[in-house]
């Protein structure tokens, strides 16, 4: 069974459009799909109330969650997505500045990993 992982991010907008294309990847596969939500922030902290957000919105679109925390964002994920054996991993290039920046997603694509990663530009890019 192939597994979709996607990386959400803060940007409401993006984590919208990265939510949709996993799910539908993940139906035109058969598969099953994953959100990572990294924050290191707590509750009621802005950005982990966001977190919160962005996973209602995974879930609700049929999305397993799983939350997590890491100062390397980039290392975090690849160590994720190996975990959870996700094949295709989609991430998103924000506009605007948050914690998966341009160099964090060019990290991923370069590292050593065994899962392809799609990267999905946001139209302010």
């Amino acid at each position: 069974m192939t597994s979709v992982g996607v990386a959400l991010p803060e940007d409401a907008d993006l984590a919208q459009e990265l939510v949709g294309r996993a799910a539908e990847l993940a139906q035109r596969l058969n598969g099953r799909w994953v959100a990572f939500v990294i924050c290191n922030d707590a509750l009621p902290s802005p950005r982990a109330e966001n977190a919160l957000r962005q996973a209602e919105l995974a879930m609700r679109s049929g999305g397993t969650v799983f939350f997590c925390e890491g100062e390397d964002i980039a290392q975090t994920l690849i160590a994720l997505a190996s975990r959870e054996r996700v094949d295709i991993l989609i991430l998103g290039t924000p506009a605007h500045r948050w914690p998966f920046r341009r160099n964090t997603v060019e990290r991923v694509v370069r590292a050593k990993r065994p899962f392809d990663v799609v990267v999905v530009g946001n139209g302010g890019s």
